[in-house]
């Protein structure tokens, strides 16, 4: 591995926040970028001094890379993600991971053959309050139940609404919500959900849901989710968490939860931490570089975002049947 991780990004909409965290770390190297409009390419490469592809598979097989983020819509993911592995490329991969279980297995195998990472951008498992409730959580004893609202405001794009692409709100956003939980509790053993597309009649996939997942640990979470809150107004994110020697509130701005509220079921104490930026962006961004490096394991697995999913799949068809849905082990 050179002194420097030399990274290409592929898809320039969430992939420039990955340029932006990537320009301000040491020892990464950015080569180039790819997009399917080759203004934006163009644009992004100027900004960055960079070399602009159209198509990614070009700009992965004509630039020397270690590593390469991709952020383009889900039904690309599957297909770049394979590519990369035959590179020998390490990917970091946007959630959610894609549109099927099927494609997810044969991206998990693809980078299991090449020996390369596979990372899932699941950034709130690099986020400070949640790394911090993560490394406590012993000491609490177990967790036996949760209230969690996780909403977001209005999405206009084709691909997020599209079953066979972003899926909807439940499953491009509302993914990051699933892998918490299961990064906190440990994997889920059922699901109940019942769904409103209220704010969306005409769009074909369910836009919010209220749902109940048992774990397995014996924990059980409400989940407030989807489509709901109000860009500028009301968009914000809560996590009420009740262990048996502690309650835990994590909340503030949607997808930058930057308070963490600890009480002690003894009275004695009550504490509350903040940080200024809870997002998780730069800490993902260089742990990442460090799994390439061969540093760290990677936080989010393909296994971890294959599971995320299949949770949000689990909810919809709970939403569409009337009926809980059991999650094979």
């Amino acid at each position: 591995m050179n002194a420097e991780v030399r990274v290409g990004v592929i898809g320039l909409g969430i992939g420039e926040k990955h340029l932006e965290e990537y320009a301000r770390l040491e020892g990464v190297r950015l080569v180039a970028v790819a997009d399917v409009l080759p203004e934006r390419a163009e644009h992004v490469a100027r900004r960055y001094g960079l070399r602009p592809y159209q198509n990614g598979l070009d700009m992965m097989s004509e630039e020397q890379l270690d590593a390469v983020s991709i952020c383009t819509p889900p039904r690309w993911h599957h297909d770049l993600v394979l590519a990369a592995a035959e590179r020998g490329l390490h990917v970091l991969c946007e959630k959610p991971m894609a549109p099927s279980l099927e494609e997810c297995d044969d991206m998990i195998a693809a980078c299991r053959r090449a020996g390369v990472t596979l990372l899932l951008g699941y950034k709130k498992r690099s986020s400070p309050p949640f790394r911090l409730l993560k490394a406590k959580q012993e000491e609490w004893g177990e967790a036996f139940i949760g209230q969690v609202r996780y909403q977001l405001g209005p999405v206009d794009k084709a691909w997020f609404w599209d079953g066979k692409d972003g899926g909807g709100p439940l499953i491009e956003n509302t993914a990051h919500a699933f892998d918490m939980l299961r990064f906190l509790f440990g994997d889920v053993e059922r699901v109940y959900a019942e769904g409103s597309n209220a704010l969306a009649p005409d769009r074909g996939e369910l836009a919010s849901a209220a749902c109940t997942l048992r774990f397995r640990s014996g924990a059980i979470v409400t989940l407030a989710a989807g489509y709901g809150g109000i860009w500028g107004y009301d968009q914000s994110e809560r996590w009420v968490l009740n262990y048996h020697r502690a309650n835990v509130e994590i909340c503030g701005p949607f997808d930058n939860p930057t308070t963490l509220r600890l009480m002690h079921r003894d009275g004695a104490s009550i504490e509350e931490r903040w940080w200024a930026d809870a997002s998780g962006w730069p800490q993902q961004m260089a742990h990442f570089l460090a799994c390439v490096r061969g540093e760290e394991q990677p936080r989010a697995s393909g296994e971890d975002g294959k599971r995320a999913l299949e949770l949000g799949l689990a909810v919809k068809q709970s939403a569409r049947t009337g009926l809980p849905v059991t999650i094979a082990p």
